[in-house]
């Protein structure tokens, strides 16, 4: 299937269309508060104002629009996350985070507890937050075994940052270039550069691969952790 939808708006141009992963990874997802969470912001993406024009023609236009829509996006998963009780406390986590070093990266704030791994994520490299959430649906279709469990939000400074865990898996050494385009060529993934592989049936791009980001384990199985996730 095509994650793509054309409809022509009425000034003849394309209209903007959220995009959508594919189906089988929608039905993959069992997990009731990521799924409640994309409800949310669909609409958003659906029927704001920001959302009836054409659809973005450069990246000037794509970033105006996602800033649109990402104002939204927020004030709707804030209402929700205070109503499900899904708005998290964030002084624990920035506790337990600062005992440990303050682990991350640009994206992540990290600490470990009982072999899990809980990351605090700041959106940096996601325009909006459907975009985020589909990079989540996405991972946990294609690498199950170092799957995200979405467990809600929180408010970090006035900003609001999503919150995951999963498990903490180790490997023995990164992979090699060549070892990582084994391992997705059954998912019919092929190199671009910089690490990033593509899908062109799904128009899907998983970008970071790379030795740090992609670990073999003891017995020369390969553990994908935090790629950016992302469709065309």
């Amino acid at each position: 299937m095509s994650v793509h939808e054309e409809i022509e708006s009425s000034d003849g141009g394309e209209r903007y269309i959220p995009q959508r992963v594919p189906s089988a990874a929608e039905q993959k997802n069992d997990q009731e508060s990521l799924r409640a969470a994309l409800d949310v912001i669909a609409g958003v993406h659906r029927a704001s104002k920001a959302a009836q024009g054409p659809a973005p023609q450069n990246r000037a236009q794509k970033v105006a629009l996602d800033k649109a829509l990402r104002v939204g996006e927020e004030k709707l998963l804030r209402r929700w996350a205070i109503s499900e009780s899904k708005m998290l406390p964030a002084e624990p986590f920035t506790d337990a985070w600062q005992a440990q070093g303050g682990e991350g990266g640009a994206e992540h704030q990290v600490y470990v507890q009982l072999g899990v791994y809980y990351k605090r994520n700041n959106l940096n490299y996601y325009g909006t937050w459907l975009s985020y959430l589909h990079n989540l649906l996405l991972h946990n279709w294609l690498f199950p075994e170092t799957g995200y469990t979405f467990l809600g939000l929180m408010d970090v400074d006035g900003f609001l940052h999503s919150v995951v865990s999963q498990k903490a898996l180790r490997g023995i050494r990164g992979a090699t270039p060549e070892e990582v385009a084994a391992y997705m060529l059954p998912f019919d993934f092929v190199p671009l550069q910089n690490s990033d592989y593509i899908n062109a049936n799904f128009g899907i791009i998983v970008s970071d691969l790379h030795h740090r980001n992609v670990l073999v384990r003891d017995d020369g199985e390969l553990l994908v952790f935090d790629p950016v996730i992302y469709l065309q």
